[in-house]
């Protein structure tokens, strides 16, 4: 009985519904591939979300590729999912589609910051397996080690060619701690117009079951408190246009470039028949 009574108590959750009915699909070998990513029936929707989001806008805006981030790479097991994701928009577009995952490579670092929310993370948690994730990756992305702080700067200046032609579109943040998140959210504040589009749709992992000023939240609120050329803001009432009611859309973002060239071109995915939030 105990168990039963966990079981429907777990039904009750969407979350977990969503993950259970993706599980099953996944179980269905004759389920078509074009199915399951119209009704977000893959594994991590929300990465298959802001790819799709990032490659329409990029068609839109006429650009010829765009680029894409996680931040937290971890075991690699959203880094292999994103890169997935990206080839099969990759092939339904067109478009070039370039994946890039930011990590320290040996899991979260010491933290002496009360955001950072040390009673939920630890030093030393997520560690990766460096070798076994380049294999997997086989050099369909790229993996950029060390400290975000440092690693983000020098990333602008020597991808400036290939992000000036492939444009940010889409970024992952899952660094878990605040500190982290504000060092990563200068991808954003600090790249030029033309490496980014004009409106960059983000993904938060670590905002459920936090208050505002802790953790990824806090560090959303300090970068708009600077940044003078956009802002980063929740998609709001996101659940209403996404099947089945995902809890993963209140934590999607975007971060709007008000004075990029492109910001105020109509996006042309609006007028397809299968257009969709």
């Amino acid at each position: 009985m105990p168990d039963l009574i966990h079981t429907l108590r777990d039904w009750t959750m969407s979350g977990y519904r969503l993950q259970s009915m993706i599980r099953a699909a996944e179980r269905i070998p004759a389920l078509p591939q074009d199915l399951r990513y119209t009704f977000g029936l893959v594994d991590r929707p929300m990465y298959a979300y802001g790819v799709r989001k990032a490659v329409e806008l990029a068609a839109s805006v006429g650009s010829s590729g765009v680029s894409l981030v996680e931040f937290g790479v971890g075991a690699g097991g959203g880094l292999t999912t994103l890169n997935r994701h990206a080839r099969y928009y990759a092939h339904s577009s067109g478009l070039r589609v370039h994946v890039f995952g930011f990590d320290s490579g040996s899991g979260l670092p010491q933290s002496t910051d009360f955001r950072d929310l040390p009673y939920m993370w630890s030093q030393g948690q997520y560690p990766m397996q460096r070798e076994e994730l380049l294999a997997r990756l086989d050099g369909s992305a790229e993996l950029i080690l060390g400290d975000v702080s440092e690693t983000v700067p020098a990333f602008l200046q020597s991808h400036a060619d290939l992000l000036a032609q492939n444009p940010l579109g889409f970024v992952s943040f899952d660094l878990d701690y605040y500190s982290s998140t504000t060092s990563a959210l200068t991808v954003l504040g600090e790249a030029p117009d033309d490496q980014l589009l004009p409106r960059v749709t983000a993904y938060f992992d670590d905002i459920l079951s936090i208050v505002e000023n802790t953790g990824e939240l806090a560090a959303i609120a300090d970068f708009n408190r600077v940044e003078k050329a956009g802002y980063l803001g929740k998609v709001n009432a996101l659940r209403s246009h996404l099947p089945f009611d995902p809890v993963w859309a209140d934590q999607i973002f975007q971060y709007h470039r008000f004075g990029h060239a492109a910001y105020d071109r109509y996006e042309t995915a609006r007028d397809s028949p299968t257009w969709r939030p």
